[in-house]
């Protein structure tokens, strides 16, 4: 049972991964990366792309100057064709032009958007092997507004010409390459220092509030101590006001109230005749004196008549 368990985690999550193509995404199958749109303008085709890696479309402009640009498509290798490169390297996708110009001319091709760095390579298969590919040597140029174009000869026959003949038509197969660990590497570094940037920010209007706050204290604080006496120096604080007690009204003194109230006591306390014939009254106490009295002398007066 407790094997099962252990189980059902990595199971789920290996559903989750053939199911969403968004998990074969992870390991590099970019299987919803949509197709990119090619239209023209001015001459130069544009094609508009969702590049991996990235989340909004980006345009990369294609011109041609020695020969017509006559379509840009997206190529479809086949098993013998499919170059042997990661495609992670190519997050721009894979591109084809087809040219007319003379039989045997050169033309100039080039392209250029603000998606590319100064580090992006043109590749493009070698004459020996179509599967292996390689840079083609291709001029990284910077344009206005941070645009990055890549340009490179190609003649009509030679070896960047895919169909290989001289015949007026240059088909040219080509891929932008950025290093991917060098775009991941680079937005890790950028996310780090971020961090401790956005930290900064927090930090410094933190302080900022904490200044405002005491502030506003300090000002409370002023508004509340009272005014300053007119004949005391100006910079010596306004002293206290001590208020004194109102005078006591004439009257009994409480020395008095604590006489009357004891003659009040022993007036009303409980009181017996010591004799008959005696009308002298005692108060409780000398009667317990007198009666603790005739007990301390019993035992003499029973020794004397003892004897």
């Amino acid at each position: 049972m407790r094997f099962t368990k252990l189980w059902i985690g990595p199971m789920v999550t290996l559903a989750l991964l053939l199911t969403c193509a968004t998990g074969w995404a992870a390991f590099g199958e970019d299987l919803e990366k949509p197709k990119p749109q090619f239209n023209q303008s001015k001459g130069d085709w544009i094609a508009h792309l969702m590049p991996r890696g990235k989340n909004s479309s980006i345009e990369i402009r294609f011109h041609a100057e020695g020969a017509t640009l006559d379509t840009v498509t997206e190529p479809t290798f086949t098993p013998e064709t499919l170059p042997a490169v990661d495609t992670k390297n190519f997050r721009s996708d894979f591109f084809s032009l087809h040219l007319s110009t003379k039989p045997g001319a050169e033309a100039t091709v080039a392209l250029s958007s603000d998606y590319f760095t100064s580090a992006t390579e043109l590749w493009a298969a070698t004459a020996a092997n179509p599967t292996t590919w390689a840079s083609t040597g291709a001029t990284n140029t910077n344009l206005a507004d941070r645009v990055c174009q890549l340009s490179l000869k190609i003649r009509d026959g030679g070896p960047l010409d895919a169909d290989g003949k001289v015949n007026g038509s240059i088909t040219l197969v080509v891929g932008p390459r950025d290093s991917f660990w060098g775009y991941a590497w680079g937005t890790l570094f950028i996310r780090f220092f971020g961090i401790f940037l956005v930290l900064l920010i927090l930090m410094a209007g933190m302080m900022l509030s904490g200044k405002t706050f005491e502030w506003i204290e300090n000002r409370s604080c002023k508004l509340e101590v009272p005014e300053k006496a007119a004949s005391g120096s100006p910079d010596t604080a306004a002293e206290p006001i001590i208020e004194e007690p109102p005078p006591r009204e004439p009257g009994i003194q409480p020395e008095t109230v604590a006489a009357i109230a004891l003659a009040f006591h022993l007036k009303t306390t409980d009181r017996r005749r010591v004799a008959p014939a005696d009308d002298r009254l005692s108060s409780n106490w000398a009667i317990f004196g007198r009666g603790k009295i005739m007990a301390d002398r019993m035992p003499i007066f029973d020794r004397i008549q003892k004897k």
